[in-house]
Parts: structure tokens; sequence; C-alpha cells
């Protein structure tokens, strides 16, 4: 009986109007179920809403996505709402946002959390100035726990920084906004490569084709310990293409007010990942420094980034935390020892190009840090093609070889002992980018040779067919699961119907099988005199929302 009149209610939510009357007011009522109330913030993913849960009488968060007009965009948008929620939904920790439900409602996805009835770090740092040492080692206890609950679940968050992070009533930190996790599967550990983040918190190696895990996370809490402490993020920097710059190769900017901090954060800001700390001994560290200690302890490196990657042991940054001068502590329960390694997809060489801020409306200078969403950003410059050197054998050793010298030598190399011997094979190779927001590009600067052998082989760089949505990728393309939920577009945007989205094409005049997928290398004699021309996979009238490019060796041995 009870049953049938859950089922009865729902079902009579189901049919109301989006909006009800409740005291005269207009109220928006999302999916029958959450009505909304004041707007709470704004980010690069979504809008949040304070909302109530009517079912259940509670208070929850309702986080809005943006999402386009046309089912492309919408479909995108579907996809990474997926897995935001997916990603949070699996892990459970005191210090990670909780998500209680993902609906779609008026052609939007909204996806319903646990409510945090506070400020972000950011805000309440612009508010009230940094926090002292102790207090913010003891928050930094609380963050280390929450992400080795996140790498346990097999999750990297990606966007760690003060404005990401939520402060409750009795002063504990959440860990928030998912938006760009990434989730690491067996496909996209090896065929894709996401750069997404706020630029001055974001690993080096998110810029290089180092691989990306765990360490990366942990650099990026080192980033914030400092900005939480000093109130200035260690490579703040006027432009975004400075920020990008300093990451990579300047040394942190860490003011005295980080105090014993400082040696935790320098290590952690280790531009090599295996250098960096483990969690277990960032956790000590942190401890010390929360108890009252001038030295943090030692911080060795944890090692190669696959040791790098493991979560730290259990009891590491789990453990109760007190904030001096506050009225009441935060305990957190152990965490599991030793969880697996977590690698992320392999991100190759691009040039980033920062976008619009992925911040909340309104909020200081230490949220609005640039975000990166692509890259490879604008088109990298072409690089220089290489010079064709070409090598022939001369006919004897005569005085007038020996006369001429080092200019024959150099002009047409050394000579052979014997005139009866045929010219050998010449090799030509040159340096090409291939550009994603353009069709076919010519590959060689003279026309390939009937009977030349050509190898075309992938260098450098990544690029994407959604700028807006999907991660950039090397030249093997997009993950099945991205080139599937594109599915609606194959017909009209796929040059090659059997290679994903994304994927390096080639194409030479009367090979079989044209267009040919690239991969990593391609090898082929030619058949007759030609032009060789290479591109993404992705037709003409679908390159307007492409960016990157790659950088590819062709090598003509005649």
């Amino acid at each position: 009986m009870m049953f049938e009149r859950i089922r009865t209610m729902l079902i009579g939510r189901e049919n109301r109007r989006d909006r009800v009357t409740s005291g005269g007011d207009d109220v928006r009522l999302i999916a029958g179920r959450y009505q909304l109330g004041n707007r709470l913030g704004r980010g690069g993913m979504g809008t949040v809403w304070r909302a109530y849960d009517e079912m259940l009488a509670r208070e929850v968060a309702a986080k809005e996505l943006h999402v386009a007009s046309d089912d492309r965009e919408h479909h995108r948008r579907m996809r990474r709402a997926l897995r935001e929620a997916r990603t949070v939904a699996r892990v459970h920790h005191p210090h990670v946002v909780g998500i209680h439900d993902l609906v779609e409602h008026d052609d939007r996805l909204w996806i319903v959390m646990e409510l945090v009835d506070g400020p972000s770090l950011a805000r309440r740092i612009a508010d009230t100035g940094p926090l002292t040492p102790r207090h913010t080692a003891a928050l930094g206890l609380q963050l280390l726990g929450a992400l080795e609950a996140v790498h346990a679940a097999g999750a990297l968050h990606r966007d760690i920084k003060p404005a990401n992070i939520l402060l409750r009533q009795d002063g504990g930190a959440v860990l928030t906004d998912f938006g760009i996790a990434a989730l690491e599967d067996d496909e996209s550990l090896t065929t894709t490569g996401e750069l997404l983040g706020s630029i001055g918190y974001m690993a080096p190696e998110r810029l290089t084709d180092e691989e990306v895990g765990p360490p990366s996370d942990l650099w990026s809490l080192g980033a914030t310990l400092s900005a939480v402490a000093s109130g200035v993020p260690p490579f703040q920097r006027p432009t975004g293409a400075a920020a990008l710059h300093a990451v990579t190769f300047a040394d942190p900017v860490i003011p005295e007010q980080v105090g014993p901090l400082r040696p935790i954060v320098e290590a952690l800001l280790n531009k090599s990942p295996g250098q960096r700390p483990s969690a277990a001994t960032v956790g000590a560290a942190l401890r010390r420094v929360a108890d009252g200690a001038d030295d943090p302890g030692p911080l060795p490196p944890a090692g190669p980034p696959e040791a790098a990657g493991t979560a730290g042991t259990a009891g590491t940054a789990g453990s109760s935390a007190h904030f001096p001068g506050s009225a009441a502590g935060v305990t957190d329960p152990p965490t599991p020892a030793a969880p697996p390694t977590v690698t992320a997809p392999r991100t190759l060489t691009g040039t980033p190009t920062p976008t619009a801020p992925h911040t909340l409306t309104g909020t200081p200078a230490l949220d609005r840090e640039p975000t990166v969403v692509d890259p490879a950003g604008g088109r990298p410059p072409p690089r220089p093609r290489g010079r064709a050197r070409t090598w022939w054998w001369t006919a004897g050793a005569t005085l007038a070889v020996a006369a001429l010298g080092t200019g024959l030598f150099v002009t047409f190399g050394p000579p052979s002992d014997s005139d009866d011997k045929a010219p050998s094979p010449s090799s030509a190779t040159t340096k090409v980018t291939v550009d994603a927001a353009r069709g076919w590009q010519t590959a060689t600067p003279t026309p390939v040779r009937k009977g030349d052998q050509v190898t075309v082989t992938y260098t450098t760089g990544t690029w994407t067919v959604d700028a807006a949505n999907l991660p950039l990728v090397g030249p093997l393309g997009h993950t099945r699961a991205d080139d599937e939920s594109l599915r609606f577009a194959w017909k009209d945007c796929k040059m090659d119907s059997a290679a994903p989205f994304g994927a390096l094409l080639g194409r030479y005049p009367g090979n079989p099988g044209n267009p040919h997928g690239v991969r990593r290398a391609w090898h082929f004699q030619a058949s007759r005199q030609g032009t060789l021309q290479l591109r993404i996979n992705d037709r003409d009238g679908c390159l307007d929302d492409n960016r990157g490019a790659l950088t590819v060796t062709v090598r003509i041995t005649r």
C-alpha cells in the first residue's frame, strides 16, 4: 500500500507543470521533484542552484549543465555530465561532495548534489585574507584524504584550486567540481589525451608528453596550499601565455607567509612527477605542521611516476585535523591502504591557448585563474621544413676530385671506387604540420615519383573534432566511447567510416583503399607520380569546431 502511494505521488508530480505557485510566488520545479531557489554560482561547466528535494524533504544543490540547442552539443554535454556524476558517485568520502541524482529536464541536464552551505576557499581568502600555515595544513590533510579516495576510485580530479573547494559550517573542506575529471579505463589510457584545468594550478606534465597521473593532482594541491597560505598563486602571471610558460619552466613564487609549509610546497611543485613525494609522505608532513611543528620533516621523492601514482597508505590524510582558533575539529575516516596506481591518458605536446576563466560569478582573483580548454588552441606555427640532402656517387678517385677537396665532398658526398655502380638510393625528409581545421593538405613540397618509397610517421601534437567537449587526441583518433557519442554525425561528417573521428588520414593517387588510416606510421610505394595529402577524419563541412594540429615526418626514398 505504501509503495502504491509513492508511485501515485511520483506520477502526479511528473504530470505537474514546470512552474507551480507557492504562496503567490512563481516556483520552478525540476523533474517534478526539485524546487529551485537562488543561484549559488556559475562556473565553466554550469550554473549551480540551491534547490529543495520535495520527495526527501531536504535541501540540495542542482547543477544546470551549459547545453547548446543543437543535438551534437547536447550529446557532448550529456556524456560529460554522466562522466562527472559517475566519478563523484563512486567516491564515498566526507571531504568529497556527495552526488544524489542526474536528471534531464526541458532539454537541460542537471546534476543533483549535496548542498555545502558555505563559501568557497577562494571566497573565504578574499573576504578574510590568507589562512595560517597550521590552518592550511589541516585543510590540506582533508583534501589529501579526498584525493586518495578519488584516485582509489580510478579517477583524477584535474582541477584542484581554491575556487573548487567549499567550506562547511564547521570549517571542513569539500572537494567539488568534477566537471573535467577523467575516468581512467583501458581505452582512454592508450588513446585519449585531455588537457583541461586552471593554468596556474596545472602540473607541467599536462603540457608535455609525460604520463599524467595522481602526482599531477598532488602538484595542484601544492599550488593550492601555497595560494591559501599566502593569498597569491605560485605561478600567477598577467596573461595566460605567461602562466603557461611559468608552470613549465619557472620556479614557483612562494611568499614568506607560507612558513613551515614551504618545504612541502616546493617538493610538490617539482617539475618531475617522479621527484614529488608520495601521498603518505605529504600526509605525515602536513600533520606535523598542523600540530604546530616548524619543520615538516623529510620529503623524499616517491620515485618513478608509476610509484608516485600510488595513493598513500591508511591513515595518511584521513584522521582528525583541528583548525587553530575553531571550536570544533573535523575528523576524517581512515582511507584505504595502498590503492592501485592510476595513470591518465598520455597528453601529447600541444600549444595551449587560454580561454574564458572557469570561475563562479563575482569571485575574487584567486578564483579567476585562466582555464585551458584547448591545449592546441589556435593553430601552431608551421614547423621549418627539413632540407633534403642528396648523395651522389662519382666515378674514380682522380687528382681533379682531390683538388676540389672539401667542396665536392660536401656537395656530392664521398667518391666511389667504381664507375660501374648505379647511384645508391637517396632520401628526403620533411616535417609537416597537419591542421585539424583544414581539409586535405599537401604533405610534400614536390610531387612523389613513381617507384618512390614513402613513409609517414607521427611525430607530435594533438587535435580534436569538438574543442568544446571532446579531449585532444593523437593520430589514432578519439576513443570508441567518444566516437560512439558522435554516431548521429557519422554519415555526414566522417571521411573514413571505418576509422574514428580525429584519426589521421592520408591519400595518394592510385593507392587502393583511399583514404588510408595513417595511425602512427604508414609506408607505401608510389605506383605513379602524384601528391601525398593528409587530413583529420572529419569532412570539410564539419571542421568549424576542430582545434589543434599534428606534426608528421614524411620520408621519401628513391
